[in-house]
């Protein structure tokens, strides 16, 4: 059966604080724990919950075990904390990147008597309601009672409307370069584009068509989140070289088009697209969406 004490490592970060208020809900006893003495204090005073600064004391009784640090560290605190877990303690993290990951979770629950699992929450720290949502999950393995355990953890995420999808670590890398890097990219060379026109966003607003106001709204959101969180999602994701290989080359296609004012090739690489989105169940009500967020913006 699954305990009811969780400790959240990178508690006080914005997705850790989002699994302490979301555990808390649930009835479990959630601890905090970050190398930052003084956020870590105020948030879990925020959030009314315990906190620790001691890494081993905060996790010597948990039975789940949260990590949600930056990707590049996530390795090293799976190695570092996972002698300290109970037996059958879960120990699992929530970083966009799996392949490293997966590794270093894979040793530990072979060399402890833990139970591991990967998982990666598709939204972010402004969530408010997590139903339709989707978190990645990926199995890792551990003790006798990993299935019973896992499946209980599980539960809980679906039951409040939480979908959970099952794959490997290779090809979450694969998927998440082009569902999370590729967007953000987009949105970040849109901007840094309309920048080196020397035009300001002001200006060009006063000139703006629905498409632009809507792409403008979508690349003004993601730049304001974490810089490092972008970057790591990118630059550490081995799979991201081979989508810039194919930008890359498609770009070069395209202003060969432009350059020739070749309108039957234009057709052609529009209608790939076009034949390309209608295998999408949101294909047909695509331009409905995309209105009703116009009057979202126009109010």
């Amino acid at each position: 059966m699954l305990g009811k004490n969780v400790t959240i490592i990178g508690g006080s970060g914005g997705m850790g604080k989002v699994f302490a208020r979301y555990f808390k809900k649930h009835g479990f006893n959630v601890i905090l724990y970050a190398r930052n003495e003084d956020i870590l204090r105020r948030e879990a005073k925020e959030l009314k919950v315990k906190y620790l600064t001691n890494l081993e004391e905060s996790v010597k009784d948990a039975d789940i075990v949260m990590v949600s640090i930056p990707i590049r560290t996530t390795p090293d605190m799976i190695k570092e904390v996972a002698p300290y877990l109970k037996d059958n303690a879960i120990l699992f993290d929530i970083s966009s990147i799996k392949s490293s990951v997966f590794k270093v979770l894979d040793e530990a629950r072979k060399q402890y008597p833990i139970n591991c699992l990967s998982l990666h929450p598709m939204f972010g720290p402004g969530i408010v309601n997590m139903r339709n949502y989707v978190i990645i999950v990926i199995k890792v393995g551990g003790t006798r009672e990993y299935a019973n355990l896992i499946k209980e953890l599980l539960q809980i995420f679906k039951s409040d409307g939480l979908i959970l999808t099952e794959t490997d670590p290779i090809l979450h890398d694969k998927q998440v370069a082009l569902t999370l890097g590729v967007p953000h990219m987009l949105n970040i060379i849109f901007l840094n584009l309309l920048k080196n026109t020397n035009f300001s966003l002001g200006e060009l607003t006063k000139y703006t068509g629905t498409t632009f106001l809507l792409q403008k709204v979508f690349a003004e959101s993601i730049i304001q989140r974490e810089m490092e969180m972008f970057g790591e999602i990118q630059i550490e994701n081995h799979e991201f070289l081979y989508i810039l290989d194919l930008l890359e080359n498609l770009i070069q296609e395209y202003k060969t088009i432009i350059y020739n004012k070749d309108f039957n090739e234009f057709e052609k690489i529009f209608t790939q697209g076009l034949e390309y989105s209608k295998e999408d169940s949101h294909f047909q009500n695509s331009y409905k969406y995309f209105y009703e967020f116009m009057k979202i913006l126009k109010k």
